[in-house]
């Protein structure tokens, strides 16, 4: 552009009518309107303030754990192990069908609680053992059976499996005399190695006096009675002594369930350490926040799609009449 043409329109500059120059005299002396706390500025303080705070819930959770793990957190004791000891669940002089007591013995203890003398007991025994093989499981089962008739006892059931070659089980059932299953426990556990051992005695010499006092009350009752009445107490009488002797011959005979089993146990997993409690526990609560926020997201879905309508409906309006306007002027 030459020097001219410049210096001729500075020159010709139009000045602005005096009515534009006080408007916007009077537009820069006002003060700014004050800043709206739009939609968009909530969500950007909210999403951020939000977030920091699941977050720091879950590391105060994680660092809680990690500091004092709690009752909660103490490793459960767990199933007792062949190289750890033996369960024995021991209940003298208790009514059937009552809660027994249990005690810890040492794996060197292969010898079972004694049935007491001169009571009528229910006594069960279960003996678990590892032996070395398929052939080994096949012997010691026949070992079994042989020790068992040889004490006066008697075969129950059988059970003989082998799924793979080098692997199978056996679960042998007995009837042993109680007064040498004690013996026929240790010849038992001296099949293999132990790997676990309970036993059970429940008391049943109550229930057999109480059957014997209700016996003679009939007996004297039936020999005064005649005709009708004393045939119906006879036949009590007959019911009642069926009964005491299938509670006699059930005392007189030991269960004992004896379990083969070529299966090595596992070794119990190691605890976790406080680290990582404390990252499961802070993982866990992240997880536990975004599926709150995900189900409250769905749950409100529905009226954010409306609000969402509305607001840009709303712009889309406005935009509209605005151009509209600058049309007219």
């Amino acid at each position: 552009m030459s020097p001219e043409l410049v210096t001729a329109l500075r020159a010709e500059t139009p000045a602005a009518p005096s009515l534009l120059r006080d408007r916007i005299a009077a537009i820069t002396a006002a003060s700014p309107p004050p800043r709206r706390f739009t939609t968009r500025r909530a969500l950007a303080f909210a999403v951020p303030a939000v977030a920091g705070l699941s977050l720091a819930v879950a590391l105060a959770v994680g660092l809680n754990t990690a500091i004092d793990p709690g009752p909660s957190r103490t490793a459960a004791p767990s199933a007792p192990d062949a190289r750890e000891g033996i369960t024995k669940s021991l209940g003298p002089a208790v009514a059937e069908g009552q809660p027994v007591t249990t005690l810890r013995a040492p794996v060197r203890d292969a010898s079972a609680p004694a049935p007491t003398r001169g009571r009528a007991q229910d006594y069960r025994a279960s003996l678990t053992l590892l032996v070395g093989g398929t052939e080994e499981l096949s012997d010691t089962t026949q070992k079994a059976l042989r020790i068992a008739r040889r004490l006066g006892g008697y075969v129950v059931s059988v059970g003989y499996s082998t799924p793979e070659p080098a692997e199978g089980t056996a679960e042998v059932r007995l009837r042993i005399p109680v007064s040498r299953v004690q013996a026929a426990i240790v010849q038992f556990n001296g099949l293999g190695r132990i790997l676990a051992q309970d036993t059970q005695i429940a008391d049943l010499q109550q229930g057999l006096d109480d059957l014997t006092r209700r016996i003679r009350a009939l007996e004297r009752r039936a020999a005064r009675a005649h005709g009708v009445e004393r045939e119906q107490l006879l036949s009590q009488i007959a019911a009642l002594r069926q009964q005491r002797a299938q509670i006699t011959r059930r005392a007189a005979f030991a269960t004992v369930a004896l379990n083969l089993t070529t299966h090595e146990p596992k070794a119990p997993a190691a605890a976790p350490g406080r680290l990582h409690r404390a990252l499961d526990d802070a993982v866990g609560i992240l997880l536990a926040e975004l599926a709150i926020a995900a189900y409250a997201l769905i749950v409100a879905s529905p009226l954010i799609v409306l609000l969402a309508a509305a607001f840009f409906g709303s712009r889309a309006y406005r935009h509209h009449a605005d151009q509209r306007l600058l049309e007219r002027a």
